[in-house]
């Protein structure tokens, strides 16, 4: 299923350049595709981690305000718990599915277990 953690702040975003040089450092296994210009603004930047059934793949919206994750839920929350302390803790992060069945706030903070517990039973 596909996830996604959106910020709701006006004027801050991640730029791509600070998204890749993120993952790059800190998930240092995933592949990141730094192509520019696929004319989906949700895939800005594009990156995959990890294997079987802990594989997420994610992309990133241009706003800077958004990723897209598609995986178990176990690994979604890792990432969402990573994305979370990339954004400054006076701004909301939302954790939904994309059919907006759900939402939960992130607050900063929140290891992955807790994440997990975010998501519907």
């Amino acid at each position: 299923m596909t996830y996604l953690a959106l910020v709701q702040a006006d004027g801050w975003s991640l730029d791509r350049e600070n998204l890749i040089r993120a993952l790059q450092t800190d998930w240092p296994a995933s592949v990141v595709d730094e192509s520019v210009g696929r004319g989906d603004p949700a895939l800005d930047v594009v990156w995959g981690h990890g294997a079987g059934e802990g594989r997420v793949e994610g992309s990133a919206h241009n706003s800077g305000q958004c990723i897209y994750l598609d995986g178990q839920e176990r690994s979604v929350a890792e990432f969402v718990a990573w994305y979370r302390r990339l954004v400054p803790a006076d701004h909301t992060v939302i954790l939904c599915d994309d059919t907006y069945s759900f939402d939960a706030i992130v607050d900063p903070g929140l290891e992955a277990e807790q994440i997990l517990a975010l998501f519907p039973k």
